[in-house]
């Protein structure tokens, strides 16, 4: 019956774009309803009140309380992993892109022979979602990056490849923190990742950075101002941004010049975050790439001319790339779990940045809480980034995210 009513949706609006709005009508569906999604959805929203535009979002989720599915995405029942529930999301939609890098490659793939449309496209998403294909890939198009070789799951570490500290990385389901394990001693292998994947020499390094890419696929790319991340040091989860980052202009538009050149490189079409290290000696080097809007990213919705998501929309529905010029300087910090709780939940001080027009407060809509998970983010924006730090400091300790229960 949901299936029958699906169809009959994608019907009926194929009836009204025929005789109404065939102009106008932009059917999207997304792999995975998380917090990018929701974002999408709510990025749409407003672009269609504003516009003489109409969209409808699809999304696939095993919940039906998805974060997307709660503001206005239409849930389609599936796994995003397994590929489950792809050939009915297809039939809904014009255009089918990702929420997360744990999708079904192969079944994107067949979609994309039979005639759908998908962005990013899969054969990139084949090498970018495999994270030691992602590093070979590199080498081959000649972008600077960190040392690394393949390194099997059933063998210890040893100092042989790149002495320690070494890092050790998953080939996949890597993220938020997760797949990524620094050895300091051959006495760490104890508690090594149990996956395969690589190795990948330690980098000192002065900074992290980000810089996000918009790319239409036909050309023309547009790229953000870089980002200085900083991440907690136990999760390598990202903790808080500062955006621009604190670096001289030169080296700023260095960093946007390597980006762009990596996903034209890629000949990649949608949004991709570019993650670097810049080490002492003023290399950048690639870390990571992700095909998707990205945590980075967040910032823009209030920081620049053309947020991430309307950005992401304006590529999935054919139009030009938005402005990427960033407005006001911003710092956006993460809303993790709260340490020793899980269960329902919990939100607290969220009202009291309410009536301050600097500061927004998203949360996700998660309703579980645990330990170190993404369950929102806040962005501060003030005349410089140093204002922005210093109301981040006092606005900080009053939010709160947390499970209802105590972790015994």
């Amino acid at each position: 019956m949901r299936l029958l009513l699906l169809l009959m949706t994608a019907f009926s609006c194929k009836i009204r774009g025929f005789f109404l709005l065939s102009a106008t009508m932009t059917r999207i569906g997304i792999i995975g309803g998380g917090q990018l999604a929701a974002m999408l959805v709510k990025a749409v929203r407003q672009t269609d009140a504003s516009a003489d535009t109409e969209t409808q979002i699809f999304v696939l989720d095993s919940d039906p309380n998805c974060p997307a599915a709660l503001v206005g995405g239409v849930h389609v029942p599936g796994s995003p992993s397994s590929g489950e529930g792809y050939d009915q999301l297809a039939a809904l939609a014009d255009v089918l892109t990702i929420d997360l890098e744990n999708v079904s490659v192969e079944k994107l793939s067949r979609l994309q022979s039979d005639g759908h449309a998908v962005v990013p496209d899969p054969g990139l998403l084949a090498r970018v979602t495999d994270k030691l294909q992602q590093k070979r890939w590199y080498a081959e198009l000649g972008l600077p990056t960190a040392d690394f070789q393949a390194h099997p799951a059933n063998e210890d570490i040893s100092s042989d490849a790149f002495g320690f500290p070494v890092v050790q990385k998953a080939a996949r389901g890597g993220y938020d923190g997760r797949g990524v394990f620094v050895l300091h001693s051959a006495q760490d292998n104890v508690d090594r990742l149990q996956v395969d994947g690589f190795l990948e020499r330690y980098i000192e390094r002065s900074m992290e950075i980000s810089v996000m890419v918009a790319a239409d696929g036909q050309g023309a790319a547009a790229a953000y101002e870089p980002v200085e991340m900083v991440f907690h040091e136990a999760g390598n989860v990202l903790d808080y941004l500062v955006a621009p980052a604190r670096l001289e202009a030169e080296r700023l538009a260095e960093a946007r010049r390597l980006a762009v050149s990596a996903i034209e490189k890629m000949q990649g079409k949608g949004i991709f975050g570019v993650e670097m290290f810049l080490t002492p000696k003023g290399e950048l080097l690639i870390n990571e790439i992700s095909p998707r809007t990205h945590n980075s990213g967040h910032y823009t919705t209030e920081a620049c001319q053309t947020s991430q998501f309307v950005q992401q929309f304006n590529i999935l529905s054919g139009k030009p790339l938005g402005s990427t010029d960033q407005i006001q300087p911003a710092v956006m910090f993460n809303l993790l779990g709260a340490e020793g709780f899980d269960g329902d939940t919990v939100v607290e001080g969220a009202d009291l940045a309410k009536n301050d027009p600097s500061v927004w407060v998203h949360l996700y809509g998660k309703t579980r809480c645990f330990p170190g998970r993404k369950m929102g983010h806040v962005t501060v924006v003030a005349a410089t980034v140093d204002e922005a730090l210093e109301k981040v400091d006092t606005i900080r300790p009053q939010l709160n995210v947390r499970g209802a229960q105590p972790i015994d």
